[in-house]
């Protein structure tokens, strides 16, 4: 049987003789020094990593979510240029993310000319010596000059002598000019460029949309130059463009098309997958082409973080810091978790050298859907670069994908 012990008001309750041994003249408090410790150690390391999270969020929403169409930086000297050839000299740090030593073809602008650059003949410092074909205009020595990923200048006309129609789409926040080039086929191509980009981005691929025979629709969408921002000013990183992209094929199904072919460049590819998601005229799509489609946020703020070297510890408080303060819901951005509901084929361009969107999303991609998708996993291309490192191979992957839904 258990003893039961009474008290007549002068007994002491365990915890309070715990206390008093903890508070009493000569006893040794370790105890009691340990808990207070580990208690302001966490309020210290807390409110360091809140303070990093809250002032890295602000960088975040500054490169990520806020739209720049600041004018491109003219970063490189033209020292010399002559027969077919270009001498370039880079700032000190520009380095290689200015582009003046990418491997591949790519146009080079100065103010009110353009031409392209190629293959590098020398390189010594910031110094770089290419082959040159001037496209108009001529480049004088001393010209400041920037090296551009799109390859050709204006539009389809003055790129190719391609002709095109502006039209005009009828948004949910206000009109959205388009490019249309026709063709004979009843599939249209509708082009989504990328984060603070512009419809000039399509014109590495559109010889070989319009060899195929694929009327293009070439988009904008909100936050794009000159268009309506979207209400909350931020790029949302397809989860509210999806709306324009569904309006502007609701314009192609209004003339003409029949089935659809959207393509997505880098924030692009997000927008064409959360459509293929959310809209019912999703149906309409026959297949669907990525080029390092931004298809994982979290797994880009992710890579940035520890490439700017961040502790991993750091990248979670600022993504909860960023998405209180801006309402970014994380995992709705990564697109790939609902790859169970697509259901178009899918060609998917991606390099392993990407530093802007990690290529390992692509691969889960890849890894998720393999009866939808062919990858051509690129080497040393970097962003939305592929075309630039082998057109030829490119455009050939391109049209073998594509030509069973040209109608021919």
């Amino acid at each position: 049987m258990w003893a039961i012990r009474t008290c007549n008001g002068d007994c002491e309750r365990p915890t309070s003789r715990i206390m008093k041994a903890w508070t009493r003249p000569g006893w040794w408090p370790w105890p009691r020094l340990i808990v207070y410790s580990v208690a302001v150690a966490a309020v210290v390391v807390a409110g360091s990593l809140f303070g990093t999270g809250w002032y890295y969020g602000n960088v975040l929403k500054d490169q990520a979510l806020v739209p720049d169409h600041k004018p491109h930086l003219l970063d490189l000297r033209v020292v010399a240029v002559g027969g077919d050839q270009v001498t370039l000299r880079a700032k000190g740090g520009s380095g290689n993310d200015e582009g003046w030593s990418w491997r591949g073809t790519y146009g080079l602008e100065w103010p009110g000319g353009y031409g392209q650059v190629g293959e590098i003949r020398s390189i010594d410092g910031l110094q770089v010596v290419r082959d040159f074909r001037p496209v108009h205009s001529t480049l004088a020595e001393g010209a400041m000059a920037r090296i551009d990923s799109f390859t050709f200048p204006g539009d389809p006309v003055q790129a190719f002598g391609i002709g095109f129609e502006e039209v005009v789409v009828a948004g949910e926040l206000g009109p959205l000019p388009a490019w249309f080039v026709p063709g004979r086929s009843d599939t249209w191509a509708i082009f989504v460029h990328g984060k603070d980009s512009n419809r000039r981005e399509v014109l590495r691929i559109l010889p070989t949309l319009q060899r195929l025979g694929f009327p293009v629709l070439v988009i904008t969408y909100r936050n794009d130059e000159g268009v309506a921002p979207d209400p909350g000013g931020f790029h949302r990183y397809g989860l509210a463009e999806w709306r324009d992209l569904e309006a502007a094929v609701a314009y192609a199904l209004d003339h003409g098309a029949r089935r659809l072919l959207p393509i997505g460049f880098s924030m692009g590819g997000g927008i064409v997958a959360n459509f293929l998601y959310e809209s019912p005229l999703a149906r309409q799509v026959a297949a669907v082409v990525f080029d390092s489609p931004m298809l994982d946020f979290g797994a880009t703020i992710d890579m940035k973080a520890k490439a700017s070297g961040l502790p991993g510890l750091v990248a979670g408080p600022v993504k909860w810091a960023a998405g209180l303060r801006y309402g970014i819901d994380w995992s709705r951005l990564d697109y790939i978790r609902r790859a169970d509901q697509l259901g178009a084929p899918i060609l998917l361009f991606h390099s392993e050298s990407d530093a802007m969107v990690p290529v390992s999303v692509s691969d889960r991609l890849a890894k998720a859907r393999p009866d939808l998708v062919t990858y051509r996993r690129t080497p040393d291309a970097g962003h939305v670069r592929s075309w630039n490192v082998d057109p030829a191979g490119y455009e050939a992957a391109l049209a073998d994908f594509l030509r069973p839904f040209a109608g021919d």
